[in-house]
């Protein structure tokens, strides 16, 4: 993980005291009487920035808040120093033409009130960035980029129909390496993004990934001990969470448990996540035998969701797409070994035999063959658990932030 941890002598925040434009395709949700709510780990991140960003600006799509789950409010009194601009709804693809041209207008004005722009090169129906980066540079403001899990020039699985007809990831790619090679400041969550986008450049580039977990979350050497010697065995238990997509790996992870299923081997398996392959799973869990597979309900972020982790042995993360999961340092926080797919986001991770296993991309017969392994060698897993979570302190949400700090003022202040 040479690539990943935050380098000595960032112990403190850079206070960067210039107005700070952050552009996100992340909503803000609205209620009937003007209160803001965000999603509760965007928020977890968002309230970071002010430490050392203390003109921070936020721009962003406004939509009505509904029955979304997950949500947190925003409290003036204790995030006073975010301001807010609101971008129309981005929803759809008719919905984002129809309000191109006020989108347009917002990010004009905004980014013509600011010092520096944060801006992206992803995002759904298109990238905020198509607009937002161009606009900052013909300003004359100072850019950052920030080429986060959801960009990855391949997209495997399923299309829909439009998709396919308007494919717009060779537009989508060109600008991408038009906007990181121009930027002041180009932060990338993996080495295989940075390697695909930054082309020779290397001043202002900088491998930064994206890590959820707090000092608090981390185990120590005796909790650690007493979460192995307390798993609930047998049969050894795994853990998926994520996404329920083919992205993430879903249809390899149900080909590999059916392959064990039919040769007998006894393991659990709880899946945690949302998304169009959930009833899949459900279906699936259904018609196996020795593999006991449970759909379990989606679990809050913190000290529940790692509960659940502390009483896998591994954690399965079979993704096809080249983006940097969080999840694998979640593991890592407690002890936990991953066997996962060895793509670019992953390979920079996991390193071999030492934190865990890595398997060929959409290989299901690789990676039963992992996860049995794995059913009878409980000794090498604890190991390479312990490594992880070693390897793991000093990486952290706060770390991460702070090492950004001191980037934004070494290039852009």
């Amino acid at each position: 993980m040479s690539e990943t941890r935050p380098p000595e002598g960032h112990d403190r925040f850079a206070i960067v005291d210039r107005r700070y434009l952050h552009v996100t395709p992340t909503p803000t949700f609205a209620d009937a009487d003007g209160s803001l709510w965000l999603d509760r780990l965007w928020h977890h991140d968002l309230v970071a920035h002010p430490a050392y960003l203390p003109r921070f600006l936020n721009c962003a799509p406004l939509l009505p808040r509904g029955s979304e789950t997950g949500l947190v409010r925003l409290d003036p009194a204790t995030d006073p120093r975010i301001e807010f601009r609101h971008l129309p709804p981005q929803t759809s693809f008719l919905r984002a033409f129809f309000h191109l041209p006020r989108t347009a207008i917002v990010l004009w004005r905004s980014i013509g009130s600011a010092d520096i722009v944060q801006s992206g090169i992803g995002g759904w129906p298109y990238p905020l960035g198509w607009l937002a980066n161009p606009i900052a540079l013909l300003r004359r403001k100072r850019l950052v980029i920030n080429v986060e899990s959801d960009w990855k020039l391949g997209r495997p699985g399923r299309r829909k129909w439009r998709h396919r007809l308007l494919d717009m990831d060779p537009i989508r790619d060109l600008l991408a390496r038009w906007a990181c090679r121009r930027a002041d400041l180009a932060l990338f969550t993996t080495p295989a993004y940075r390697d695909a986008l930054a082309g020779a450049r290397t001043e202002g580039v900088y491998v930064t990934p994206a890590v959820w977990i707090d000092e608090g979350d981390l185990l120590d050497d005796r909790e650690a001990e007493l979460a192995w010697s307390s798993k609930p065995e047998p049969p050894p238990r795994f853990l998926f969470a994520g996404r329920l997509t083919d992205s993430k790996g879903v249809g390899v992870l149900l080909d590999a448990l059916g392959a064990l299923d039919a040769l007998g081997v006894e393991l659990r398996v709880d899946v945690i996540g949302e998304g169009e392959r959930r009833e899949d799973c459900r279906r699936a869990a259904g018609g196996m035998h020795s593999v006991r597979l449970e759909v379990l309900d989606p679990v809050p972020y913190g000290p529940p969701f790692f509960e659940v982790m502390r009483r896998c042995r591994a954690l399965l993360v079979p993704s096809r797409s080249d983006e940097q999961p969080r999840v694998v340092f979640d593991a890592f926080s407690q002890a936990v070994p991953v066997i996962a797919s060895e793509t670019g986001g992953l390979r920079s991770l996991v390193r071999q035999g030492e934190t865990g296993w890595l398997v060929p991309v959409g290989d299901a017969a690789a990676l039963a063959a992992a996860i049995e392994r794995a059913c009878g060698s409980l000794a090498e897993l604890r190991a390479m658990g312990r490594t992880a979570l070693r390897e793991t302190r000093g990486v952290t949400h706060e770390a991460m932030h702070r090492w950004r700090s001191h980037l934004i003022a070494r290039h852009c202040a």
